[in-house]
């Protein structure tokens, strides 16, 4: 396969993309795609006298990488972004030097750092921030995933749920979802532990729920009982749920001064 060959699979691929073509449609393409940026596009033998060919190569690939990327996120497969972001390591960190940056690196970057938070892999989160330049700390794809954590690590839940408003791309909301959904089932499982019941009114603030109609449809996922306008948690002394112990007293402290406010 060409050069102009694979340009011409990329083009095509965008426009699909961008007119959210059926999956059958895109597959074929995407295949090609991953088989260019992997195996027939040239890398680099050493870092030194590098032909403009191959760094005309690079780009190339690294703009497939970055494309499948973000529409992995935009149909929510995870795993092919995680995959796709791995062999984008490379091209931002080893090949900085005989290739200029791209302009979609700090927004992956920072989409990674979602989806560590998203995945509670925390001692990841750090270990991606120690390879970001000091300087770049505050661009606006970094700053976010930072702000989040900050909130994550001060049991400031409700920060989290808010921020939806300020995402630097839309692409974050997903990562923002799954984030959302996590906290909800950590609080969750932590209320039936520490409440034998528990008021709806103050179940829906704790639970940082903003409509109504979507609390109730989660109280009846978790099958909780409720008997007028309490929550009555059946509480099954043999059965253990596990959250981390520095999590629970971050989220017993917001949940204290949430009722506080409440009452």
């Amino acid at each position: 396969m060409d050069f102009s060959s694979i340009e011409q699979n990329l083009n095509n691929f965008k426009k699909l993309a961008a007119g959210n073509s059926d999956k059958a449609q895109i597959t074929p393409v995407l295949v090609q795609l991953k088989l260019a940026a992997t195996i027939h596009l040239e890398k680099p033998t050493s870092l030194s006298n590098v032909s403009d060919k191959v760094k005309k190569d690079l780009v190339l690939a690294r703009e497939i990488l970055e494309l499948i990327s973000l529409y992995s996120i935009k149909i929510k497969d995870i795993d092919s972004f995680e995959r796709s972001f791995n062999q984008l390591k490379t091209y931002y960190y080893d090949y900085k030097s005989i290739i200029a940056p791209s302009t979609l690196e700090y927004q992956i970057i920072g989409l990674n750092l979602m989806r560590l938070l998203a995945k509670h892999k925390t001692s990841e989160f750090h270990s991606e921030i120690e390879l970001i330049q000091f300087n770049n700390l505050d661009n606006p794809f970094i700053k976010f995933p930072l702000l989040v954590e900050k909130s994550i690590t001060e049991g400031s839940y409700n920060k989290i749920i808010q921020s939806k408003s300020g995402i630097p791309s839309e692409y974050y909301q997903v990562f923002l979802d799954i984030l959302a959904d996590s906290i909800k089932e950590d609080i969750a499982n932590c209320s039936e532990k520490s409440f034998k019941t528990l008021s709806l009114k103050d179940a829906e603030k704790v639970l940082l729920f903003n409509d109504s109609n979507q609390f109730q449809q989660y109280i009846k996922e978790r099958n909780w009982k409720v008997q007028g306008d309490v929550i009555q948690f059946g509480n099954n002394e043999n059965q253990t749920v596990e959250i981390p112990s520095l999590q629970l007293i971050h989220q017993t402290l917001h949940y204290a001064k949430e009722l506080e406010r409440i009452v």
